[in-house]
């Protein structure tokens, strides 16, 4: 009987100490795992190539993108097939999670390979609404962690298409009572480079590539 009530206490204390810490953790953890093209679990901090899934006309991986006239922040746009384009890295809400997981929240950041043009950061995040082209572009600036209202256009997720390849969705739930948009990520022409872009339809599909050398690598090279 004393086993039994001791037992009960102990779980009440967890429950009531950190209940949506806790509980957060264990939805997430239930999600299924992304896998890269080989079929391993994709890591957050580790360097992929994010690139399209469909060859040719389909173009190639994932690059930071000046447009003319807007020289910083760069955004995120899109190389030409064949082309593996700039490697990122994930970062997950919850970050007692090493593993990238399905529809949970998540940063995007590219790792540079070639000195930083802008001071800004190159996390990604979503801009205000462009008039002009009637868009909300995705671009570069976000800010890493702090999941809330303050960084509320810096969070995205990943959803399954088929096999190993994967469509990018903005519909942040780091703040619950935040009005924000839920919408799935496609590509679009500006009149210079292909961009992602958010879509009232479909998003655009990728497969992930994962680097051989660490971040920690590619940037001490980049400093150089």
């Amino acid at each position: 009987m004393k086993t039994t009530t001791a037992s009960v206490f102990l779980l009440f204390i967890i429950f009531s100490v950190t209940p949506s810490s806790f509980l957060f953790g264990v939805a997430n953890a239930t999600n299924e795992p992304v896998l890269d093209i080989d079929g391993n679990e994709v890591q957050t901090g580790t360097p992929y190539f994010v690139v399209s899934s469909i060859r040719g006309a389909g173009g190639g991986g994932l690059i930071l993108g000046r447009p003319s006239g807007n020289k910083c922040p760069e955004v995120v746009a899109q190389t030409r097939s064949g082309d593996n384009g700039i490697p990122v890295i994930f970062s997950n809400s919850d970050s007692n999670d090493g593993v990238v997981r399905l529809s949970s929240d998540i940063n995007i950041e590219f790792i540079a390979l070639r000195p930083k043009l802008c001071r800004t950061t190159t996390v990604w995040k979503v801009n205000d609404y462009d008039h002009s082209a009637g868009k909300w572009w995705v671009i570069t600036d976000g800010v890493k962690g702090n999941p809330g209202a303050n960084t509320l256009t810096s969070w995205f997720r990943i959803e399954k298409s088929f096999n190993h390849n994967y469509r990018f969705k903005y519909c942040p739930a780091v703040c619950g009572t935040c009005p924000a948009l839920c919408n799935e990520i496609g590509r679009d022409f500006d009149g210079e480079m292909v961009r992602l872009a958010l879509s009232t339809g479909n998003g655009w599909t990728f497969f992930f590539k994962k680097l051989e050398k660490s971040a920690m690598e590619i940037q001490q090279v980049v400093d150089i």
